[in-house]
């Protein structure tokens, strides 16, 4: 019984060689034939994720010019049209936080990019405007560069 059980061993032992010459030789020669429709579909899953996770961002850390602190609402409103007539390019924001009424304008990465408009603005206002840290709009573009300013959804 013994040797029965030893020599089925070493048989199956042999055959698991054999067997795994046979499976490295076949892999050596396979070939994969695709639908090339399975390839546009993968392209255009990767576009729609791209354009999805672009959409998504919306806000980042940076700074506006705060123009005016007050708790006069026609004040800050007239403060905000005057700004816009102005600077029809910048975003201006009205902001109420009890019992004051802020205005800010612009969206900058870097205190540096705000700091030319400041000047500009305080040729109007020369007391009371400043740079503040604030959470800026940006709005991604087709290739991926983020853009300041208004977030729309339009392409």
């Amino acid at each position: 019984m013994k040797k029965i059980c030893i020599s089925a061993i070493a048989f199956f032992i042999v055959l698991g060689a054999i067997a795994q010459d046979l499976v490295n030789d076949s892999l050596q020669h396979v070939s994969v034939n695709s639908d090339p429709r399975v390839n546009a579909l993968v392209k255009k899953n990767r576009e729609i994720n791209e354009a999805t996770y672009l959409k998504t961002i919306r806000n980042m850390s940076g700074f506006r010019l705060q123009v005016i602190n007050t708790n006069d609402r026609k004040k800050a409103l007239s403060v905000k049209t005057r700004m816009l007539s102005d600077f029809p390019g910048e975003k201006t924001y009205f902001i109420y936080h009890s019992p004051y009424f802020k205005i800010q304008m612009g969206n900058f990465r870097t205190r540096e990019d705000a700091e030319s408009l400041l000047q500009e603005v305080k040729k109007i206002y020369p007391s009371g405007v400043f740079i503040v840290p604030s959470k800026i709009q940006i709005k991604p573009s087709k290739d991926g560069e983020l853009i300041l300013g208004v977030v729309s959804d339009k392409p």
